[in-house]
């Protein structure tokens, strides 16, 4: 942490409890980031581990939350060549870190994540959905979101929490709208989110045959998600059907 703050003493000031000061930390940080030609990984871990122990320290839920957003919207304002390894970099330190998180501020972490999966999603829509960059980013999900080889060592919680959270943040998104469902999409676009959200299915899938137990029945709740384009809805016919059997029973009579 000292090391993170020594190299960029302004990410101490994100966890300020003057806003003033908040806000010039942060456009110092965007400054910071937004002058690099390039992202090695170990200065993104860096990087990111100073921005973790930022809202570590930060006290009160609005400026947790705003913390948590303006953190995960940062991928979005990088220069192109570092914003996969500044995810990645994310994804690493929250990994690492998940373990050592009291109760008492997981409900922050777990608002990052959630913050940080969506700023992501919208990275891929931002490049029409493919591209190298957009298969980057895929990789750097199947590697340290979701682990979806189980060979990463992704932190168990926070592959549970991925879990958890993926679809809604896929609908929120806009990813999960049908052709022709009133978005702005082509059919060209469409066809690549579809792809897209294919891709990120099966990561999911990959994970129904898991050997942790808790990580495949998340897996396959999720994936069974009705609002996925594969997703198992009962049908009307089915759930009337259903109801009529209900009434007929009246139980054994005496």
């Amino acid at each position: 942490m000292a090391a993170a703050e020594s190299q960029m003493p302004f990410i101490k000031n994100l966890a300020s409890s003057d806003r003033k000061l908040r806000t010039q930390s942060l456009a110092a940080l965007q400054t910071y980031l937004s002058s690099r030609t390039g992202l090695p990984a170990a200065d993104a871990l860096k990087l990111w581990t100073g921005l973790y122990y930022a809202l570590w320290m930060t006290d009160r839920p609005r400026p947790q939350q705003a913390l948590a957003a303006d953190l995960a919207n940062l991928v979005l304002d990088v220069p192109a060549a570092c914003a996969v390894p500044f995810a990645s970099g994310f994804w690493g330190v929250l990994s690492r870190q998940w373990a050592s998180i009291d109760a008492l501020r997981m409900d922050k972490f777990l608002l990052l994540v959630r913050r940080a999966f969506a700023a992501q999603v919208r990275f891929a829509r931002g490049r029409g959905w493919a591209g190298e960059q957009v298969e980057q980013m895929l990789d750097v999900w199947k590697r340290l979101a979701f682990d979806a080889d189980d060979e990463d060592g992704v932190s168990l919680g926070l592959r549970l929490h991925v879990l958890d959270l993926w679809v809604d943040e896929l609908e929120r998104e806009k990813a999960l709208g049908a052709a022709g469902d009133g978005d702005d999409d082509d059919d060209d676009d469409a066809a690549a989110r579809e792809e897209w959200v294919r891709r990120v299915g099966d990561m999911v899938d990959s994970l129904r045959a898991s050997p942790v137990k808790s990580v495949r029945n998340r897996a396959s709740e999720s994936y069974a998600d009705e609002r996925l384009p594969w997703g198992t809805r009962e049908s009307g016919d089915e759930k009337e059907q259903g109801g009529e059997e209900d009434e007929d029973w009246g139980g054994f009579e005496d």
